[in-house]
């Protein structure tokens, strides 16, 4: 069986990808020719945010991909040399990660994982990574689930390596939720699915969240405080390079797993009631 014989059983078994268009061999992709590369410049701008604040290339670094979707970050990154896992709650998606590994000759740089990221049971025999990959995962949580999994990241991170957060925020503190032993989150709801969604219904929704009806969108003061709470002594916000979405409301954030120097700032006022303008301005 050909290439694009192969192709077409994994779109017929598994459905058509629905966001990482990767080329599997020259002029085939896992979408088509003409769809966006988004994934590949995403993973191609954390790659070199890697290489810049680490001094190192990406050969050899273990990186802990969360929510990998159709695993083009993980591949495009074990191209560069890194040993990738994967990790979606839904398993079609990680049947596709597959197949293009191995079409991709990448079997053994990349492992993939199927389970929900917000039980314990998952993070039991993971190990530390390099790199922390949490891209476009945080704001489908449950609000309560953002501070553990953010406290999971940071425990997961080698002292020396980095975690990635590229997320939706909210655009302004609309909701307020007071969580007990963790800081004053801000931001505001978002209906992922229906109330009477079944197991099957959330599982085939495949850019929502899988347990919770609603999810919390922080605000960025929110996310930082929600950070540095987890462990996370300094929080990074890449202005260029950079990757920029069709919306305000999405960029990524950088943690470094040490403490903060110099120590004991407080968090970041939230709601900031500072005037938006310098005073003499107005």
């Amino acid at each position: 069986m050909d290439l694009l014989s192969r192709l077409e059983s994994i779109r017929s078994e598994y459905g058509p990808w629905s966001a990482h268009n990767i080329e599997l061999a020259k002029g085939i992709f896992t979408i088509s020719s003409g769809s966006s590369d988004r994934v590949q410049r995403r993973a191609s701008l954390y790659a070199g945010i890697v290489r810049v604040l680490m001094r190192r290339k990406l050969n050899g670094m273990r990186v802990l991909d969360l929510g990998c979707l159709e695993g083009g970050i993980s591949l495009t990154l074990a191209q560069q040399g890194a040993y990738c896992l994967g990790i979606d709650v839904r398993g079609r998606h990680l049947a596709k990660a597959r197949f293009a590994a191995r079409e991709l000759g990448l079997q053994r740089q990349c492992c993939w994982l199927e389970g929900d990221v917000t039980e314990n049971l998952i993070w039991s025999d993971l190990g530390k990574f390099d790199l922390v990959i949490c891209s476009g995962l945080l704001y489908h949580l449950d609000v309560r689930s953002i501070v553990p999994l953010l406290q999971r990241l940071h425990a997961a991170c080698f002292k020396q390596g980095i975690t990635l957060i590229d997320t939706n925020i909210a655009h302004e503190p609309r909701d307020r939720a007071d969580l007990p032993g963790a800081p004053t989150l801000w931001g505001c709801y978002y209906k992922e699915h229906e109330s009477s969604a079944s197991h099957t219904q959330r599982l085939a929704a495949s850019w929502s969240s899988y347990r919770n009806n609603r999810s919390f969108w922080l605000t960025e003061r929110s996310l930082i405080n929600a950070m540095v709470y987890a462990g996370f002594g300094h929080v990074f916000k890449p202005l260029y390079p950079y990757h920029e979405w069709r919306h305000q409301t999405r960029d990524i954030w950088i943690g470094l797993p040490v403490l903060s120097d110099p120590p004991g700032i407080p968090f970041r006022n939230e709601p900031d009631t500072r005037p938006a303008a310098h005073p003499g301005l107005m």
